[in-house]
């Protein structure tokens, strides 16, 4: 199994009140995610990304994603924004 480093970017929107994240990747064409959170759209955007390499795959395109992890890499920073009550 090969492993990948797919950069997404999930913006906070607002649309008649309602907010909602949505995940995109200038890496992986074809990505478009929304969710009512961000764990959700963190979820739902590994699960397109997945499902868009095994497509691409399977019709013989060159994979979108050329990031390969290094074996020898053991930690990744991440940014992750929290809510926290005042």
């Amino acid at each position: 199994m090969s492993e990948y480093l797919v950069n997404i970017q999930i913006k906070r929107m607002e649309e008649d009140g309602r907010i909602y994240y949505l995940a995109t990747s200038d890496d992986i064409q074809g990505l478009v995610v929304q969710a009512d959170t961000l764990s959700e759209a963190i979820k739902e955007a590994e699960c397109s990304v997945k499902d868009l390499i095994e497509i691409h795959k399977e019709l013989g395109n060159p994979l979108p994603v050329v990031r390969m992890v290094e074996k020898s890499v053991k930690a990744r920073n991440l940014n992750i924004p929290l809510a926290v009550p005042c």
